[in-house]
């Protein structure tokens, strides 16, 4: 039989066992943050649970918001950051689910950008005055399209390479036109000959496929959660803003319109606004997160027509044979 003293001792008990309990935050879902990243550079946070979520990840000073996929071995999320080309001091990632936050400290690793000497026309360098009142509404609308950070993702890893032509200008070059030093390339150029496809890298909608000035005729599609790819200088546009794309579908055609030395896609990839390079893009999972900046390809020599490359080859044989006579 239990005395007054053991009834209220095991009450007691309880109440202290409920308000540790009750106090210690229960937070057992896993989320992944790469330590180090090299500055421009696109990177992969990956949250996982065994029930369902959402949240959001806030990473300087933007909220992207999220919700978890069903998958076999319970749930997940996956949100693409960008680490600035400037990037000196540790950065933050802060993921906040059910009022529950983490927060995780990431490195920016120095990158040594690589210098662009170019010529182009004196109007590329130094617009016309008359021009001015244009140029402030492109960068207008360029910087509203780059602040669009939309719910739903669609993009899928890895991103499907626009065009196959090799790279001639690496991301994040320091260009200096005219021998007048300007901003660097937020971009990467491939080469591709006029009316070449280009292909979009995921599944989108066009936000905006209008011609600008030192652009030329420009496609800007959103992949949601601010991810947003940019294709310059086009001859041709196979979209227009509004349109629904999938990955892998022609959206125009390679061309030489605005401040160019040739016909080529300029491609540009921006992460919440932060332009990274959107080479590691095109391999394989795992992301590359260190490294930088994308080599350029040399031009590819053209290749020996079959019928002189069997001539050639004939001729080495003949000769091969009749110096083993002698």
């Amino acid at each position: 039989m239990k005395t007054a003293f053991h009834i209220v001792w095991t009450a007691c008990l309880g109440m202290v066992l409920l308000f540790i309990f009750s106090s210690c935050p229960a937070f057992a879902i896993n989320f992944e943050v790469p330590n180090k990243v090299s500055q421009g550079r696109g990177f992969l946070v990956k949250i996982e649970d065994t029930a369902p979520f959402s949240g959001k990840i806030i990473w300087r000073q933007k909220e992207i918001a999220f919700t978890a996929k069903e998958i076999s071995t319970g749930y997940t999320a996956q949100v693409l950051l960008g680490m600035p080309i400037d990037a000196k001091n540790k950065e933050f990632v802060t993921l906040t689910v059910n009022d529950k936050k983490i927060t995780k400290e990431v490195t920016p690793l120095p990158v040594k950008w690589v210098t662009h000497k170019l010529t182009v026309a004196p109007k590329y360098v130094e617009p016309p005055k008359e021009l001015t009142e244009r140029l402030q509404k492109e960068r207008t609308a360029t910087k509203k399209i780059l602040a669009t950070i939309s719910s739903n993702p669609t993009w899928k890893l890895p991103f499907t390479r626009p065009v196959k032509g090799t790279i001639s200008g690496s991301f994040a070059a320091r260009r200096v036109f005219n021998d007048k030093p300007r901003s660097p390339h937020l971009g990467t150029d491939m080469r591709g000959a006029i009316g070449t496809n280009i292909l979009a890298m995921a599944d989108g909608v066009v936000l905006l496929a209008k011609e600008h000035y030192y652009s030329g005729n420009a496609v800007w599609i959103d992949h949601g959660q601010g991810v947003i790819s940019m294709y310059g200088h086009m001859s041709k546009f196979a979209v227009k803003t509004g349109d629904k794309i999938k990955q892998g579908q022609k959206i125009g055609e390679v061309g030489a319109t605005g401040r160019v030395t040739g016909p080529h896609l300029h491609l540009s990839l921006y992460i919440q606004g932060v332009a990274v390079d959107v080479v590691p893009f095109f391999r394989t999972n795992p992301l590359e997160v260190i490294g930088g900046p994308t080599k350029e390809e040399p031009r590819p020599q053209p290749k020996e027509p079959a019928a002189q490359k069997a001539k050639t080859s004939k001729k080495y044989t003949k000769v091969k044979t009749t110096n083993k006579t002698k």
